[in-house]
């Protein structure tokens, strides 16, 4: 058993079924423009050092309809800043095997850091760049948040490639709305967040 399907297996109490029950995973990814999901500019943070793209995996029996569909958010760890690196993360841990099982969505946030962070991290701890960086109120996870409070249309929105292919080169415009707070302003999703990793 892989160290992906024992964390997810425990989150979920051990009601999920095995990849081994499904040949594969698809061979596609959906590329989020995720900078369009950045909460707007204030006095706590000065850069959110977030790469432009996010990724999702979308299961098959998640395809025509977000309805009942779990969703698993996997915060990598520093990573390269290049977009074969990330790739081969998404493409290795077997989440999407497991999300591809069980009908659960699995979304890649991609955080950029730079020589002060660590080239790829998420901000743990540089309260300079962002005084909220370890709250729910932070620019890092208020973009994950804005993700996923809206995510039928995000998804919707997002480029679907095969396996391997770096980022969409065309971006069409997206229109975000946001509360005061930050918050993406939408419709409720009936949907289950159900893990958060690193």
């Amino acid at each position: 058993m892989s160290g992906a399907w024992t964390t997810i297996s425990a989150i979920a109490a051990g009601a999920l079924c095995s990849a081994a029950v499904v040949t594969g995973a698809r061979r596609y990814f959906r590329w989020i423009q995720q900078d369009h999901y950045l909460p707007p500019g204030r006095a706590s943070w000065s850069f959110a050092r977030m790469a432009p793209w996010a990724i999702a995996y979308v299961p098959t029996g998640c395809l025509a309809s977000l309805h009942g569909c779990r969703v698993h958010v996997d915060y990598h760890g520093c990573i390269a800043d290049q977009w074969p690196q990330r790739l081969m993360w998404v493409q290795n841990l077997d989440l999407n095997e497991y999300g591809e099982a069980n009908n659960i969505v699995i979304l890649y946030p991609q955080a950029k850091g730079d020589s002060r962070t660590g080239t790829g991290c998420w901000n743990w701890g540089f309260p300079k760049d962002d005084t909220l960086f370890d709250t729910k109120m932070s620019a890092q996870l208020l973009t994950v948040m804005n993700m996923l409070d809206e995510l039928p249309r995000t998804l919707e929105l997002a480029q679907e490639l095969p396996f391997g292919e770096g980022p969409p080169s065309s971006r069409a415009p997206v229109v975000v709305r946001l509360d005061e707070d930050g918050y993406q302003k939408g419709v409720d999703v009936d949907l289950q967040v159900m893990s958060l990793s690193s």
